[in-house]
């Protein structure tokens, strides 16, 4: 079973009991899935029905002569996607003093017959967590794993050092994320707004947002490559060692030019959380448990098995006050209560029919909307069929008729020979592909990359991520043999939507309509949305070091993410005679927020 969310914490050892602590949270979370949960027992063993989709399992092992207390529970939920997991385990032991540890681990089984991307699923930690961490005193390794993030003032040198700590702190298990707040927004107000972006990540990573000053001091206690960015985001992993330059590249680093695409003064978009918690989650979930744990949690895995298969404890709601007692008092009050009992329930069910009602007809809007967006979809594709097809049709016209040629003028074994196998490799399928191609300079020469590694990174992880990739590297082959050809035909000055309208023989080319080649009006003449549309260049491109690029292709028509790749041609006399893509991701914004 797929393990999604993993976070082990430990809580130093303290009068409070830490298991009745965890009980009263973890009751507390279930209440708030309906008065079922309300009645779940934490004091010993017992399987729960919490409705006709969902579960709770308790397994508890108690040895008060040495001192042991281990309490676990398990919920499961039956759903379309699959059947979802959260387990939650608190030990008490004395052989791991000082500390107490909890973990909570989140897996889902997927549905049989599911496809592959029905399978990519949307996850947000349990709240459970979060509540864990409000209530606890938890740390990771030597340092507090705080719910959301802390602020970190440049004046207090004491904890600009904790956190340089707590970044080289070798017991640390889960990742860091520290980010610098930029110059028009204020501390307080971008840690609200980080605390939103990192709500994906909440339990997985400790997050700190700093001033002016403690960017300034921790820049001098680590070294440049590991520079936390104002108006950026550094994410770094467990095991940072700053003695060796070849470990920097392993702790992502959000640019504030990427992060700025992503917010209108505080506010941040959604897809700055969803890329930041990728690397965390891949981090957590990989997370192997201590040796002493594992013995642990094999024996209340097998106590939880054990309960599965066991009989039921109907949780019904608890029984207070003055109806209670009457309910004993005769027969009549007994049927009374059993009837007022009906009611309610046969209330709760047409409730949660009308919401499911709601849910199915919000989803019936929702698959309208992308059927069309589908169906507008095909038919571009379709187009670009036919005339793939009819290229083909032609290139293999083309190829029986210079055979022919050839074998006239007497070539006959030149003629029967076969083509030599196609030197170029087939289109990259992934990211993570396409960004290792167009690394190797021999591939697109003409081409000069700017472009951030982490807005290429938003398209991963998609239903169309093969696509987008695809016609990635076809818009990237074409404008490298655009750049072929105005170098071998110097003064041309043929521009790209032209070479792509009329396309040169020996030349590849995109269909004309995936170009723009310019912005509107209304971008370009705001301030804000012109802005983002600046990408970086080499100093002999511009002084300057940034250069406006309007002209884009784009990669797909579909409501959404929609990407787009932005480039900048710098051909002809006196010029570096190459294309400059700046960059590669999601739609940028076409509309100021108020």
């Amino acid at each position: 079973m797929p393990l999604v969310y993993r976070t082990l914490i430990s809580v130093p050892d303290d009068d409070a009991d830490l298991v009745a602590v965890a009980s009263a949270v973890l009751s507390r979370w279930l209440s708030k899935r309906g008065n079922s949960g309300a009645r779940v027992e934490f004091d010993a063993p017992g399987r729960y029905d919490l409705s006709n989709r969902s579960r709770a399992l308790v397994a508890r092992h108690d040895n008060p002569e040495e001192g042991l207390t281990f309490l676990r529970l398990t919920t499961e939920s039956d759903k379309p996607d699959g059947v979802w997991r959260t387990v939650v385990t608190a030990v008490v032991d004395p052989e791991l003093s000082p500390s107490r540890l909890v973990w909570l681990d989140m897996s889902v089984d997927p549905a049989p017959g599911l496809p592959p991307e029905a399978t990519r699923l949307d996850v947000m930690p349990p709240e459970a967590a979060r509540m864990l961490l409000d209530t606890v005193e938890a740390h990771d390794g030597a340092h507090p794993l705080p719910p959301s993030p802390r602020i970190v003032r440049g004046r207090d040198e004491a904890d600009v050092a904790a956190l340089h700590a707590a970044i080289l702190d070798p017991r640390r298990r889960l990742a860091i994320i520290a980010t610098g707040a930029p110059a028009d927004v204020t501390v307080a107000a971008w840690r609200e707004s980080m605390a939103g972006a990192l709500t994906k990540c909440t339990g997985m990573c400790a997050g700190y947002v700093l001033d002016a000053a403690a960017l300034d001091g921790l820049y001098r206690l680590l070294p440049r490559e590991l520079d936390v960015p104002a108006g950026g985001v550094r994410t770094f992993l467990p095991g940072v060692d700053p003695e060796n330059d070849a470990d920097a590249p392993r702790h992502p680093r959000m640019s504030p030019a990427t992060l700025d695409t992503a917010r209108d003064g505080e506010r941040v978009r959604n897809w700055v959380g969803a890329a930041l918690s990728r690397r965390v989650r891949d981090n957590a979930v990989s997370l192997t448990l201590p040796d002493p744990l594992r013995a642990i949690d094999a024996l209340l895995t097998e106590e939880t098995d054990d309960l599965r298969q066991g009989p039921s404890s109907l949780a019904l709601p608890p029984a207070s006050g003055p109806g209670h007692a009457i309910a004993h008092r005769s027969d009549h009050d007994t049927v009374t209560s059993a009837e007022l009992a009906a009611a309610q329930a046969q209330e709760q069910q047409v409730q949660r029919l009308r919401e499911e009602v709601r849910r199915l007809n919000a989803r019936i809007g929702e698959l309208s909307d992308e059927r069309q967006a589908l169906l507008d979809e095909t038919a571009e594709l379709t187009e670009e069929l036919g005339a793939a097809r009819e290229g083909t049709r032609s290139s293999r016209y083309e190829a029986r008729w210079l055979r022919e040629r050839i074998r006239e003028k007497g070539l006959f074994r030149l003629a029967a020979a076969p083509a030599p196998l196609d030197p170029e490799h087939r289109p990259p399928a992934r990211v993570s592909e396409l960004l290792e191609r167009i690394t190797d300079d021999t591939t697109l020469p003409h081409l000069y990359f700017t472009l951030e590694d982490q807005t290429v990174y938003e398209l991963a992880d998609s239903r169309k991520e093969t696509l987008w990739v695809t016609r990635a590297w076809e818009a990237l082959l074409a404008l490298n043999d655009y750049a072929r050809y105005q170098f071998d035909n110097p003064g041309s000055g043929l521009g790209f939507h032209s070479y792509l309208r009329d396309p040169p023989d020996g030349y590849r080319v995109i269909p004309v309509k995936r170009l723009a080649s310019q912005e509107s009006d209304h971008v370009r003449n705001r301030g804000k949305l012109n802005e983002k549309r600046f990408f970086r260049v080499p100093p002999e491109v511009d002084p300057a070091g940034r250069v406006p690029m309007y002209a884009h292709i784009k990669l797909d028509i579909e409501y959404g993410i929609c990407p787009r790749l932005y480039f900048f041609p710098d051909l002809g006399p006196d010029t570096t005679n190459r294309v400059y893509v700046g960059y590669l991701g999601r739609h940028l914004p076409v509309q100021q927020s108020n």
